[in-house]
């Protein structure tokens, strides 16, 4: 056949439209291609049909396309490239398809029944560990308490001062380590005495499980002598 002229090949083609252009050119049937190259018919038809995965292998594509080539006076070189790239482009479209359908099968099983309860069960879990964690910060935070008379660094010449405030309902609340009653509201008043000079209230509150409270309140008690001056 290497007596054949080459014929041009329409880079717009396919190998396999190259192929069966040339062989109805040739007025080649099928069987008789196959008489001549020795191939056999079903993978001749493969090789028109652009079936390369029907094809036995790699190396017998490359063989017969070499056979066809010089049978048909085309550039084996021309189809060989023509054979790798589509080849590519197949393999890399199966690649394609196979993550899709993983992808897909991924998708599916999530929102199988099984996948769903399981998804919900995991979201109820989760509400509930958030829940309780709010409830333990909740439990074990210092109680607060709001002095709203008398203002810290405040000056009197009495001898007892009355001291009123608002802390959260279930707290102990403690002036001076003595223990302070609170009424429903978690309101609290009480008086106390005054020494001459500096007098520093500790106040201190804490519910069951809380962490303690304290600050301090300072209330200076000016003698009459010195109110006098």
């Amino acid at each position: 056949m290497s007596g054949f002229k080459k014929k041009k090949i329409n880079k717009g083609q396919t190998l396999s439209d190259k192929l069966k252009k040339a062989r109805l050119e040739n007025e080649f049937s099928l069987l008789e291609l196959h008489i001549k190259t020795n191939i056999q018919l079903k993978y001749l038809q493969a090789l028109e049909d652009g079936d390369y995965k029907s094809l036995p292998g790699d190396i017998y594509a490359r063989t017969w396309i070499k056979i066809c080539a010089d049978t048909l006076g085309l550039s084996s070189k021309e189809l060989l490239e023509n054979y790798l790239v589509e080849k590519e482009t197949i393999n890399k479209t199966i690649v394609l398809k196979n993550n899709e359908r993983k992808t897909n099968k991924i998708k599916h099983s999530i929102l199988k029944p099984n996948a769903l309860n399981f998804f919900i069960i995991a979201l109820v879990i989760v509400a509930l560990l958030g829940y309780l964690s709010f409830k333990i910060v909740d439990i074990i935070k210092q109680p607060q308490v709001i002095i709203t008379e008398p203002a810290n660094n405040f000056k009197t010449i009495d001898n007892n001062i009355l001291i009123k405030g608002d802390t959260e309902t279930g707290t102990e609340l403690s002036i001076n380590n003595e223990i302070i009653l609170l009424d429903d509201e978690g309101g609290f008043e009480k008086r106390i005495n005054l020494s001459t000079g500096l007098n520093n209230l500790i106040i201190s509150a804490k519910k069951k499980h809380s962490r303690t409270y304290s600050t301090e309140l300072i209330i200076f008690r000016e003698s009459l002598e010195e109110e006098n001056n």
